[in-house]
């Protein structure tokens, strides 16, 4: 971020970048997006299904959910598998847990580009019973991008995959960052536009309550999640941000950037 000081506030300029697909002669695609989570921290059999968009701002990608799927039987993998194929939909692939605590349940991934890389189903096969101890120890990954399910040498599932590209970004404009306060470690910044850009109207989800830690909104207001530390809110009228360790914030109507870092030692 550049920063300069005006009139004893302080103005930020933020660049914002929306998804490109080469194929479309669009400057972005207004398409949601799938996203594999790869979770089998809690005994699930792969994590969850997204359905959402990327943005990116400055040199943080985001990816704003608006559907999740949790996956946690085999059944269900398989036809989370059987949908991906049939669709030939494409999605990225992140990670939030690997393997269990224990590492008796683990994936194991093949030549795949974690958050960045693009891929359709190629081709999946889910094991049942006796076949899982078989196939395990036969299983040899001759074909890769590949995602694997284990269960200690049981083999689970396997998923090949095809690449089809890479998550890139399009220039699609400037947010100016005007501070308007602080409360505790929270940070307030109205948002104004610099040319015609506006943030896409998708990207929001309309809240009743929306918290940061021990900060708090209870009004009717839309919200782009940005991670756990920022978040966008839109709101049409006059919105207080309120605290039990610290004195109100007023919002008058309009759309503000709220930062705030996760806290070490104690919440404020």
């Amino acid at each position: 971020m550049s920063e300069e000081n005006i009139l004893g506030g302080r103005v930020e300029v933020v660049d914002v970048g929306l998804p490109f697909t080469p194929e479309l002669n669009e400057p972005y695609d207004t398409t949601p997006m799938y996203r594999i989570v790869l979770d089998v921290s809690g005994s699930s059999s792969l994590g969850y299904l997204e359905r959402g968009y990327f943005i990116k701002l400055n040199y943080g990608v985001y990816f704003i959910r608006k559907q999740i799927i949790s996956i946690y039987t085999n059944s269900q993998a398989e036809r989370v598998f059987q949908f991906l194929k049939k669709t030939n939909a494409e999605f990225v692939i992140s990670i939030n847990h690997d393997k269990t605590l224990s590492g008796h349940q683990y994936i194991q991934l093949n030549d795949i580009s974690v958050d960045k890389g693009i891929y359709t189903v190629r081709d999946y096969q889910v094991f049942k019973s006796l076949w899982q101890v078989v196939e395990g120890e036969l299983y040899e990954n001759n074909y890769s991008p590949s995602i694997v399910r284990f269960t200690d040498n049981r083999l689970i599932w396997h998923v090949k995959l095809l690449p089809e590209h890479s998550l890139t970004f399009s220039d699609a404009g400037k947010l100016r960052l005007n501070f308007v306060g602080s409360q505790g470690h929270l940070e307030v910044y109205k948002i104004s536009y610099d040319n015609q850009f506006t943030l896409p109207n998708y990207l929001y989800t309309q809240r009743e309550t929306t918290r940061m830690f021990n900060h708090e909104i209870k009004a009717k207001h839309y919200v782009i999640p940005l991670g756990v530390e920022r978040k966008i809110i839109d709101v049409s009228s006059e919105t207080v941000i309120t605290s039990t360790d610290h004195e109100p914030i007023k919002l008058e109507s309009g759309q503000y950037l709220l930062w705030h870092p996760k806290p070490k030692d104690r919440v404020d």
